[in-house]
């Protein structure tokens, strides 16, 4: 696999033998694993003459760290729905949804691909992976992982452009790892004229199986991710891990890409550790990312995922609607994904 991926962490949880999808971090992947984990912010302090000056920069600073903070002490928007007992999740908040699955057209442009690489293995010559006639999304990741946490913002965001979500839930990956807000998509239907969308939560927030995979999403997560320890050709040599996504056997992804891993730049697994903004601050900031919640949390990550997983279905299913896969960010997106190797 290309060193632009990373596996999931390796947690303090014992590892889960069996064929089914491991649990997160039982995969190694330690050189793609550290890619983008390396830096932090930093701040400075001068005195002299320039002391006005210096006061005005820290009565800017000081409304800056209220806002933060501001938004960051908010209620959560009810994050505490279903969360506790881990198998039976809240609705989603409606104006959530709303605000992540209706991004303006200008942020995804705006953000592109922000110089990131390709989060997907790319394949050729796979069998077609299609569900009534559209190509087919297949999604495979568990409540209580971190990782299938943040990418499910980018998921629904991403499907958001081309269809519509019924029975979203609001959850929490587990405390065990890093309690971070998030969608479930236990019990959610999707519906779209241009794609199909099957997704799979194994376990609970606690770690008990939640979702049996049927034998053709078995058959990809073990020919795509691997079993068990066994890794496969797609996977570069790493483990089988979640979260899993998989764009009509063109476009594979085990684990999220290093650009949303804890970083100065890329910060929103530790940033959102413990309920950061809560639902509606995260989705509120995805659809803008320059505001001061948006910078905090480097939301513009979850843009840029989401403009590749747009890219990926796009590239799959003829470029519709044009609306969509006409925009330039999508189109930067298309440009990388063109260029990196495939694999067959």
């Amino acid at each position: 696999m290309s060193s632009r991926k990373r596996r999931s962490r390796r947690p303090t949880r014992a590892p889960q033998t069996g064929s089914g999808p491991r649990r997160l971090g039982d995969q190694a992947g330690p050189a793609s694993r550290s890619a983008g984990a390396n830096r932090r912010y930093q701040r400075s302090h001068r005195q002299g003459s320039s002391r006005l000056g210096w006061l005005a920069v820290g009565v800017v600073v000081l409304v800056v760290a209220a806002l933060v903070g501001f938004y960051f002490a908010r209620p959560k928007s009810s994050d505490t729905g279903g969360i506790t007992s881990g198998r039976a999740p809240a609705a989603a908040p409606s104006s959530v949804v709303a605000a992540l699955t209706r991004i303006p057209l200008s942020t995804y442009n705006s953000v592109g691909t922000g110089g990131e690489g390709d989060p997907f293995v790319e394949t050729k010559d796979q069998p077609s992976l299609t569900a009534n006639g559209l190509p087919r999304v297949v999604y495979v990741g568990a409540e209580y992982c971190p990782y299938c946490a943040i990418m499910r913002w980018s998921v629904v965001a991403a499907l958001g452009r081309f269809g519509t979500f019924t029975g979203l839930k609001e959850s929490s990956s587990s405390a065990d790892f890093a309690p971070i807000p998030t969608f479930s998509f236990l019990g959610t239907t999707y519906a779209s004229r241009y794609v199909s969308f099957s997704a799979y939560e194994t376990e609970d927030r606690n770690g008990t199986t939640l979702q049996s995979l049927p034998s053709d999403v078995s058959k990809l997560y073990a020919t795509y991710d691997g079993t068990g320890e066994t890794p496969t050709k797609f996977t570069g040599g790493s483990y089988a891990g979640i979260p899993f996504l998989d764009v009509a056997n063109d476009h594979v992804s085990s684990g999220d890409p290093s650009f949303l891993a804890p970083s100065a730049t890329a910060p929103p697994v530790s940033a959102l550790a413990g309920g950061g903004p809560g639902m509606l601050g995260i989705a509120e900031a995805i659809a803008d990312p320059t505001g001061v919640v948006g910078r905090a949390i480097d939301a513009r990550a979850f843009d840029i995922e989401a403009n590749y997983i747009t890219a990926a279905i796009c590239l799959s299913d003829g470029g519709k609607p044009s609306s969509v896969c006409a925009s330039s960010g999508v189109k930067a997106a298309e440009k990388v994904i063109a260029a990196a190797k495939k694999i067959s």
